[in-house]
C-alpha cells in the first residue's frame, strides 16, 4: 500500500476545461443532495462506478454493494491483514479436539440500530437463513459442513440440529466432518431477527429491508437516492472504535465524471479509479493516487454451454491468441502484470506450476482447424455454417472497454468475431449471470445468456469460496456462472475442507489451480492494484483486500 503519483506530463489546459465543466459545489447542489453535506458537518464522499444493487448482504453480494454493507453491519469474525481471523460480534470462540464443534461468545455491548439488542438467536437466525429452502442468495455453501445443514434445505427437517443458541450469547455450530475454512465462512454479516424473522428468505429480495435496512454496525443508513448517492450517519451507540467522520456518502457515477468531481473537490474519494484518469490527477494540487493490494485476478469467463466454447480446443485456440503482455502494459502500465493462475499471486494458493499459454496466433489457427473449423470469405472461422462469433460483456468503464476491444483485435487476428457489450454491473449480473424466468425465480444460466464476460474476482482470506465458482452447479442461483463441471475438480474442493495440515491443503490448492488451468473455464488475465484517487482532506486513509471502507475508523478529515 502507498501513495503513488506518476511524473508523465500533461497539458493543464485539459485538466481546467474539465474543471469549468463541473463547476463549483454551490452550483451543484441543490435540494436532492445529501443532507449530511448540506449541515456542514463532518463529510466524507466516496464515489464509486456502480451503484448499489441492493442493501441485504445476504442477496448476492457484489463489490459496490459490499462498500455500503461494511458500513452498515457487523461480521461474526473478520479476517486481519495477515489472513487469520478475530472476532467482531464474537469476543471469541473454542474448538472442540476433534475440530466438530465451534462455539461463539457473543458480545453483550452490541445494539442494532433500532436499539434492539444482538443476540445470539440472530446469529442462529442470519446461518439458517442462508440454507432455508426457498433462499436463493448464493451465500449457502457457508454450511456445508453444520450438521442438519442439508436436510433442512432439503426440507426434511424444521431446524439446523446443529446450529443453536446455548444462551443469549452463546453460539454453538456442530459439524459432520472437519471443514478447514469453517472460520472463514463465518465471516459473513449478521442480520435481525427481529425485523427480517417473519419473511421467508426467498422473498428477501422484495422485501422494504433492502432499500431501508437496519444493522448493528459503524454507520447507520439514511437514505438512497436512486442513480445519485446514499448517505449514512455514525452509529455513536456502536461497540467497537468509532469512526471520527460523522457523514459518509456513496456517490455514483461513470469514471470521467467522478475523476472531474474528485478534482473539483465534490467528492473526497474515488474508488477503483481508472488508471487513464491518474495523468490527470497528477497535474493537480490536493489530490493523488493511493494503490493498494486487493488479493484479485482479473479474468474472461466462457461459458461453457456456447456451442464453440464448450470445445476445449476453441477455449485453447483463444488463450493462445492474446498477447497479454501487450494488453495490460497498454492499458494499465506499471500498476497490473499479466497472470496466467486462477488464484492471486499473492495468496498461498496460488500455483507456480499451471499450464501457460503462450501467444500463439499460428497455434491458435491450427487448433480451430482441428476442431473442424474452415475460414469463410469474411476472414472468420465458421463450422457447420455457423460462424465463430462470439459476445463479450463487461460493465461500462474506460479501462474495462481499452481491454475489451484489445481482446476483440486479438481475436479477429485469429479469425474469432467478437461483439463487445457495455452495461452496468446490475444488469451483467442479475440479468446474464444470475438469470431469472418469467416469475422472477432463480433458473439455469443457459447458451443464450452470454458467452465470454469479463470481472475480477478477488479472495477475501480463505480460497475456499472459488468452490462455490467452480464445483458442478446444484441448482439455479448458482456462482458457477459458466456452467463449469469436472469430478476431480468437485473432489478436491471437498477434500481440502477435510485438511487441518497448511502445507496439504495447499498442495491440493494448487492442483486444482493445474487442473483448471487445463480445463480453461476462466482465461486469467492480470493482477493489478487497485487505485483509489484520494483528496489531501483524508489524512489516515488506508485500505486493503478486506475493502476500501473496512477501516474508516482510521481516517479523518483535515
Amino acid at each position: 500500500m502507498k501513495f503513488w503519483k506518476r511524473t508523465a506530463p500533461l497539458l493543464m489546459a485539459a485538466v481546467m476545461l474539465t474543471l469549468s465543466a463541473c463547476g463549483s459545489r454551490e452550483q451543484t447542489e441543490d435540494a436532492g443532495a445529501p443532507s449530511a453535506a448540506a449541515a456542514g458537518n463532518p463529510t466524507v464522499t466516496i464515489g464509486q462506478l456502480s451503484e448499489v444493487a441492493n442493501l441485504n448482504p445476504a442477496l448476492q453480494p457484489r463489490t459496490p454493494d459490499s462498500n455500503a454493507h461494511t458500513l452498515i453491519y457487523s461480521y461474526l469474525v473478520i479476517p486481519t491483514e495477515d489472513l487469520s481471523y478475530v472476532g467482531d460480534l464474537a469476543t471469541g470462540w473454542t474448538v472442540s479436539e476433534d475440530g466438530l464443534r465451534y462455539v461463539f461468545t457473543i458480545r453483550d455491548d452490541a445494539l442494532w440500530h433500532d436499539g434492539t439488542p444482538v443476540t445470539a438467536e440472530d446469529v442462529v437466525f442470519t446461518f439458517t437463513s442462508i440454507v432455508h429452502p426457498d433462499y436463493n442468495g448464493g451465500a449457502d455453501g457457508r454450511m456445508v459442513s453444520v450438521t442438519g445443514a442439508q436436510d433442512y434445505r432439503e426440507g426434511k427437517a424444521d431446524k439446523v440440529a446443529g446450529l443453536y443458541a446455548q444462551d443469549e450469547h452463546t453460539v454453538v455450530f456442530e459439524l459432520n466432518t472437519p471443514n478447514a475454512a469453517f472460520l472463514s465462512n463465518m465471516y459473513y454479516t449478521i442480520l435481525p431477527k427481529h425485523i427480517l424473522g417473519d419473511v421467508s428468505p426467498g422473498e428477501w429480495d422484495k422485501n422494504a429491508f433492502n432499500t431501508n435496512p437496519v444493522g448493528s454496525g459503524k454507520y447507520k443508513f439514511v437514505r438512497w437516492e436512486s442513480g445519485q448517492f446514499m448517505e449514512f450517519k455514525r452509529n455513536d451507540e456502536y461497540y467497537g472504535a468509532k469512526p471520527s467522520i460523522e457523514n459518509v456518502i456513496l456517490r455514483f457515477g461513470d469514471d470521467t465524471t467522478l475523476a472531474a468531481a474528485l478534482i473539483n473537490g465534490e467528492i473526497d474519494i474515488l474508488y477503483n479509479m481508472s488508471v487513464s484518469e491518474l495523468d490527470t490527477i497528477d497535474v493537480v494540487s490536493g489530490v493523488s493516487a493511493y494503490l493498494y493490494q486487493s488479493m484479485s485476478m482479473y479474468y474472461i469467463g466462457l461459458n461453457q454451454l456456447n456451442e464453440h466454447l464448450g470445445d476445449l480446443r476453441v477455449r485453447q485456440a483463444l488463450s493462445h491468441g492474446l498477447d497479454k503482455d501487450v494488453i495490460i502494459s497498454t492499458v494499465y502500465g506499471d500498476t497490473a502484470h499479466p497472470t496466467d493462475d486462477l488464484f492471486p499471486e499473492n495468496h498461498w494458493s496460488h500455483s507456480e506450476t499451471v499450464t501457460v499459454y503462450e501467444y500463439d496466433p499460428a497455434k491458435a489457427k491450427s487448433l480451430l482447424e482441428e476442431a473442424g473449423y474452415t475460414m469463410g470469405a469474411g476472414g472468420y472461422y465458421e463450422k457447420n455454417g455457423s460462424p465463430l462469433s462470439l459476445t463479450y460483456d463487461l460493465v461500462d468503464s474506460t479501462d474495462g472497454k481499452q481491454v475489451a476491444q484489445m481482446v476483440q483485435q486479438y481475436w479477429k487476428e485469429i479469425g474469432v468475431q467478437m461483439e463487445i457489450i457495455t452495461q452496468d454491473f446490475s444488469t451483467l449480473a442479475f440479468t446474464k449471470l444470475f438469470p431469472s424466468d418469467e416469475n422472477g425465480d432463480p433458473r439455469f444460466v443457459t447458451a443464450d445468456d452470454f458467452a465470454c464476460y469479463t470481472l475480477g474476482f478477488g479472495v477475501e482470506a480463505d480460497p475456499d469460496e472459488y468452490r462455490d465458482y467452480f464445483v458442478t452447479p446444484s441448482g439455479p442461483g448458482s456462482w458457477n456462472f459458466i456452467t463449469y463441471s469436472n469430478a476431480e475438480v468437485d473432489r478436491l474442493f471437498t477434500e481440502q475442507l477435510l485438511i487441518s495440515d497448511q502445507a496439504q491443503r495447499e498442495a491440493l490448492y494448487h492442483n486444482i489451480a493445474d487442473l483448471m488451468s487445463l480445463d480453461i473455464p476462466w482465461i486469467p488475465l492480470y493482477s493489478k492494484s487497485q487505485v483509489a484517487g484520494l483528496s489531501d482532506r483524508v489524512q489516515g486513509f488506508v485500505a486493503d483486500y478486506r475493502g476500501i471502507n473496512f477501516q474508516i475508523e482510521k481516517w479523518t478529515l483535515s
